[in-house]
């Protein structure tokens, strides 16, 4: 599987210009023999969208429109969006495109953080996906912080999991621990697709990483808006698996004894 990690500066509300900015990270991606290009969380909106959310979320005709580009370019394509529900409920989502424009996924991040709360609803479901390139689980962002959700996608066959990040300083350090711890528990592979720039007074991080199954970083960026190529080689996780399989080794949770 060849990944492109786009770690993009998107300006805020121009979905037009975002859009535009995928269309030329596909022309790059093909070029490159990319499978699957992965975007940001909220990546054609912004992040910081809170007071233009009831505008700016999607209810298709977005999602419709990186179909077309996924289609026009033969790319797997993962994106962050708002996506309004038919219940008229958000969420904040991550929307996996499959290389003939059709949804394979859309999974609504569980661990809503700080603004997050008052606006979106959280999700309830894991979501693993089966396609040509492998088992692909999801997360956004505040999930990486809670080392059950990785475990809990791992036990559920995720061979890479695919994080779309809006990740702030001054967290460059503690993202890196933790996408590698998680990477390392369940020895799979772990991307964490950042974004970079500001909006108002939040700075993102960048130092968006792909972690291999023995816990190294096999990619990573700075601080600022560029792509990176990796290749990932699944058959990484049985080697790693050799001398200790923590999924099969691992017991239930400990008991406390009155």
């Amino acid at each position: 599987m060849r990944l492109l990690i786009a770690q993009t500066n998107p300006i805020r509300g121009d979905i037009k210009h975002n859009l535009d900015t995928l269309d030329r990270l596909c022309e790059q991606a093909v070029l490159a023999g990319v499978d699957i290009v992965a975007l940001p969380e909220l990546a054609l909106t912004g992040y910081n969208i809170f007071g233009q959310l009831e505008a700016l979320a999607d209810d298709g005709p977005l999602q419709h429109q990186v179909a077309a580009l996924a289609r026009s370019h033969g790319l797997f394509i993962l994106f962050g969006v708002a996506q309004r529900q038919a219940d008229g409920c958000l969420r904040n989502s991550a929307v996996l495109i499959g290389e003939d424009g059709k949804t394979l996924a859309s999974y609504h991040k569980r661990h809503l953080w700080d603004e997050e709360t008052r606006h979106f609803t959280p999700g309830e479901a894991l979501c693993v996906v089966e396609t040509r390139l492998g088992r692909l689980g999801l997360m956004i962002c505040y999930d990486n912080e809670f080392p059950e959700m990785a475990r809990a996608l791992a036990q559920s066959g995720a061979e890479v999991i695919l994080s779309p990040t809006a990740n702030m300083l001054p967290n460059a350090e503690r993202q890196i621990l933790q996408i590698r711890a998680r990477a390392m528990d369940n020895q799979c592979f772990v991307a964490c697709i950042n974004r970079s720039g500001s909006e108002d007074t939040l700075h993102y991080c960048g130092h968006s990483l792909v972690a291999g199954p023995d816990g190294e970083i096999i990619g990573q960026l700075g601080s600022q808006a560029g792509s990176l190529v990796i290749d990932i080689d699944l058959e990484r996780i049985p080697e790693s698996q050799r001398h200790q399989n923590y999924l099969k080794d691992l017991r239930p949770p400990v008991r406390l004894v009155p």
